[in-house]
């Protein structure tokens, strides 16, 4: 069940204050995150561009998401986006108005949440898996769905203890082109990582976030309609890494999965050992507010509570939350 109005308020009480600091990331404080432009990154922007960029409104959805559930909601705010900024009654050359945003009803919207069990494949591989191997997938051990979608990249697996995000964004408004988005996506990851201790890197020819030339961290996959953004990235917190044993991960053979759990336990020269109380906390709820703000010094732009910047787009998404929980669960194989 997706259930905004409970879920968002009672994970802002687990986010830091505007005065977050990333220094000691147990000082949380009770209040609303808001994550502020640090102006540091580029992304191929001039200093003229990145103080024009838009604000960005963040809604956490919670855990255990259903897949296509929250595909519906993306697709829907994508076309919200697109009919507004590409409508008939668009005022003409507007739309290429880098300050258009401000006179827009719909912002720029970050989806955060975990999803449910479920294997995702990109559109390269729309019909090429067989129907053994995704009963396989589905019934071997504990449930999972298998959905094909638009995105792009190949087979991965989402699930609890992963933080999923989703930009819905209108590249134009932050003077950017695809390449320089999934920079920016990479980047967000990598600065998360840092914060928690884990060293990690893009590495050429391979989409995603890496710890090493075998291990992926997070994975990664778009698209991008009329310059309005959907899909994202997805990094493993706390995930069970044996969900992605039924897997090549990303169709990379000699690749893993890992996570910030599984790298934090297992390091140094003995292979393993128990949490210590100097590691840590790498939770979804820990991890959230950290990624809020990497993503703000990755794009260079303000990520604040969506309720907060629009409270009719917010109102908007609960009332179609609320009519996707009234549809009969979906159990589609594909998209």
């Amino acid at each position: 069940m997706l259930r905004l109005s409970r879920s968002i308020h009672k994970h802002q009480n687990l986010l830091a204050s505007a005065h977050y600091s990333t220094a000691d990331a147990k000082q949380l404080e009770h209040g609303v995150f808001a994550a502020k432009r640090t102006g540091d990154c580029m992304l191929g922007r001039t200093p003229a561009q990145l103080a024009r960029t838009p604000p960005i409104g963040y809604v956490y959805l919670g855990a255990d998401i259903e897949y296509l559930k929250a595909l519906e909601l993306q697709q829907w705010l994508v076309r919200k986006r697109i009919d507004e900024i590409h409508g008939q009654h668009q005022q003409p050359g507007k739309q290429q108005d880098r300050e258009a945003w401000k006179d827009r009803k719909y912002p720029d919207v970050l989806l955060l949440l975990q999803h449910a069990p479920v294997y995702t494949n990109g559109r390269r591989n729309r019909g090429k898996l067989a129907a053994a191997e995704i009963e396989r997938l589905c019934k071997s051990g504990d449930h999972a769905e298998y959905v094909e979608t638009s995105r792009g990249g190949e087979i991965t697996f989402h699930g609890p203890g992963q933080l999923v995000v989703y930009p819905i964004m209108h590249l134009r408004d932050h003077g950017l082109g695809a390449r320089c988005f999934v920079d920016g996506l990479e980047n967000s990851v990598i600065e998360t990582c840092a914060r928690f201790a884990v060293d990690a890197h893009r590495m050429a020819g391979f989409p995603g976030v890496w710890t090493s030339d075998t291990q992926k961290i997070a994975a990664l996959g778009t698209r991008c309609q009329r310059y309005v953004t959907s899909h994202g990235v997805a990094l493993n917190c706390t995930t069970d890494l044996r969900w992605f044993d039924r897997i090549v991960p990303c169709g990379l053979d000699g690749k893993v999965a890992t996570s910030l759990e599984h790298i934090l336990l297992h390091r140094g020269d003995d292979g393993g050992g128990d949490r210590t109380a100097s590691e840590p906390d790498v939770s979804v709820n820990s991890v959230l507010p950290v990624m809020l703000d990497s993503f703000a010094s990755a794009f260079g732009c303000d990520v604040v509570p969506l309720e907060r910047l629009s409270p009719a787009t917010f109102s908007e998404i609960q009332t179609k939350l609320a009519s996707i929980d009234q549809e009969p669960s979906i159990h589609a194989s594909h998209l």
